[in-house]
């Protein structure tokens, strides 16, 4: 017991040295944004509002309200704080290595073979995108649950017997059977919070049964004849024992269940998943074959990692789709090896807990339901990777030949090889210091990411680069014309260089491909009045309004170029205001951009007393939330209110 308090201890804190770094890291500009920026109920703390919020509110087109309070309580605590949101991360991802140490002894009563893997889990590369990216704290927050989850049901299956028979749904006297004891129901506790951080843990009922099967070995097998390689794998009788672990776990497949439809819902109303129109059923499964081999390759050699691997929507893809007989060989790569686990349960059943650990897990994010633009993700082999690693160490522990490499010798090696990945994670750590580093980094490695080249516009536009920023947003669109958001930072460049032409060229593009994009309709409302086009232009600031009416930000936005256009003929200072309103009421009057429209939109329409005390409230707004510039600029605007002049864009 002292000697696994020992371990656990030092694994939490060779971990969080390992990732103390991150203190210092700025925002991703990926993701980031979306939950410490743009949320006003984040931004708010906690209170009555932001408490409903975070129980309902969808991010990133997901629903996670465990991770959507983590960052409220967050910001209640210390405010907009980067480094601190990077290192709640990494005392998460530091629990989570002492909770897979104690796992494992939990499971299985051996500790320095937990203790290796909980630190291959912890030290390895392919972790630092899940733990230096804020964005990702849903996936350490989720296996914090997941963890706890086993760690509650091992020790409810070790107490319990086996049901040889579930009982009758219609027979009173039994009813719906369930444990009474109390790990049991902590275990079902911690599932749906874990549910509630991400939706990936869909598959823990899964491991439950596979950890049933080995090492709580509550099942002597799962009702298939194994013993000959001449005979083929048939199936027979369901195994009594296995019929009565899967009824024992229905409110855990019930959680699933639930989870399942809440996410596809919440993903087919946010547009998250393309169709098989735009992404065929056979690209899908070829990219599936191609990730399940490339993420066993990364877990050997994590040479290349990067934060995008771009799915091939056209012919620019980085994993490099290979020829149809090398998919061919590689699924039958697949089937052989999940044949050979299956042959040796007997002998070392270790090897097909693993391994369809690792097949099973990772489908929710493996491809065939496509969510996003990536193929391929670091962060998704958070949980599945686990059991290839308890695989490997459990193989290596019982077959290791003493006679080659004696066991001393062999924990020498282990240590080397645990210190290689040490040094590796750190190195790969110094990537993700800010958003320009790590795209940079990732253009380096994939030679060509179009979402890589657009992040590094975005950097150079937010360091008034605005030259260096268009090649960037150039590189982005051109290189995946699926990359919106490059083309519309294109045309807003185009347009910031008086370049009107080329810029409305961007827009036009860019309607065709999506006729309802608020932003598209916005741009060329700014820029038709520059070719002669007004009425032209009024018309795409109405097509914007009926696109997104109760959006906050597309009622700021229109109100903005409602309140200071150039052009006398777009502007209408009325109409700016109910905007304006309509976007700060939506906010609760705590967001300093939508504050600072409103007050431009009240000198428009002459009202300047009300314009000069909106724009005091903006600047104290910003004041307060530590933002410098946006209170400098707010601060100008209300001197010019003050000497009764509306703002001109």
């Amino acid at each position: 017991m002292r000697r696994d308090l020992i371990l656990c201890l030092l694994l939490a804190g060779i971990t969080l040295v390992l990732y103390w770094p991150v203190r210092t890291f700025d925002l991703i500009a990926n993701d980031d944004p979306a939950f410490l920026l743009n949320q006003p109920e984040i931004r708010s703390g906690l209170n009555g509002h932001s408490l409903p919020w975070a129980l309902t509110g969808v991010v990133a087109a997901n629903w996670h309200p465990v991770t959507n309070l983590s960052f409220v309580l967050g910001h209640q605590l210390w405010g907009l704080n980067p480094g601190a949101e990077h290192l709640v991360n990494a005392v998460f991802h530091a629990l989570n290595a002492a909770l897979l140490f104690l796992v494992m002894v939990q499971l299985t009563r051996s500790s320095w073979r937990s203790a290796v893997v909980a630190a291959l889990f912890a030290w390895h590369p392919l972790r630092v995108e899940s733990v230096a990216w804020i964005a990702e704290r849903k996936d350490v927050l989720s296996v914090f649950f997941f963890l706890l989850t086993l760690l509650c049901y091992a020790s409810f299956a070790q107490k319990s017997e086996v049901r040889s028979q579930k009982p009758e749904f219609g027979n009173p006297a039994s009813g719906f059977w369930l444990p009474a004891s109390g790990s049991y129901w902590l275990a079902v506790t911690f599932f749906a919070l874990g549910l509630m951080s991400k939706a990936m843990l869909v598959t823990l009922p899964f491991v439950l049964v596979l950890l049933d099967f080995w090492p709580l070995r509550r099942i002597s097998d799962f009702g298939f004849r194994t013993s000959d390689w001449k005979t083929k794998l048939q199936p027979s009788t369901l195994n009594p024992q296995l019929s009565a672990l899967l009824f024992e776990k229905w409110p855990f497949f019930g959680l699933t269940a639930v989870l399942c439809v809440v996410t596809f819902l919440v993903q087919r109303e946010n547009a998250a998943t393309p169709s098989l129109a735009v992404l065929s059923l056979g690209l899908r499964l070829e990219n599936v074959i191609v990730s399940y081999l490339r993420y066993l390759a990364w877990t050997i050699w994590p040479a290349n990692l990067a934060l995008f691997y771009s799915f091939p929507f056209d012919d620019h893809f980085y994993l490099a789709l290979w020829p149809g007989w090398q998919i061919g060989a590689a699924a039958a790569v697949l089937v052989l090896t999940s044949i050979l686990c299956v042959r040796r349960l007997g002998q070392e059943p270790y090897l097909a807990v693993g391994w369809f650990w690792y097949l099973g897990t990772i489908v929710p994010v493996i491809g065939l339901v496509q969510i996003g633009g990536q193929g391929m993700a670091d962060r998704y082999t958070y949980i599945p990777l686990i059991g290839p690693v308890i695989s490997l160490v459990w193989l290596v522990a019982d077959k290791w030949p003493a006679r080659i490499l004696p066991r001393p010798g062999l924990a020498l090696l282990t240590t080397a090889l645990l210190v290689a990945a040490w040094h590796q994670t750190r190195h790969q750590l110094g990537f993700w210091q800010n958003a320009q580093t790590v795209a940079q980094h990732t253009v380096e490695v994939t030679k060509e990411d179009p979402r890589a080249e657009y992040l590094l516009g975005l950097r150079q536009e937010q360091r008034g680069d605005f030259r260096g920023a268009l090649i960037h947003y150039r590189n982005a669109a051109t290189s995946l014309t699926t990359v919106a958001e490059a083309y519309s930072a294109t045309g807003r460049l185009l347009a910031r260089f008086g370049r009107w032409a080329e810029a409305e060229k961007i827009y036009a593009v860019l309607l065709q491909l999506k006729p309802d994009d608020f932003t598209s309709h916005l741009g060329l409302a700014t820029v038709l009045p520059h070719l002669g086009q007004t009425a032209e232009a009024a018309r795409q600031l109405e097509a914007a309004r009926q696109t997104c009416p109760d959006a906050p930000d597309a009622l700021n936005n229109l109100a903005w170029v409602l309140a200071t256009s150039e052009e006398a003929e777009l502007r209408d200072g009325a109409q700016a205001v109910r905007y304006a309103e309509r976007a700060c009421e939506q906010t609760r009057y705590q967001e300093i951009i939508p504050m600072g429209t409103l007050a431009a939109a009240y000198a428009e329409a002459g009202r300047f007393d009300a314009a000069v005390a909106t724009a005091q409230k903006a600047c104290d707004l910003a004041g307060k939330q530590g933002e410098t510039q946006l209170q400098q600029r707010n601060q100008e605007l209300l001197e010019r209110y003050r000497a009764r002049q509306p703002w001109r864009e």
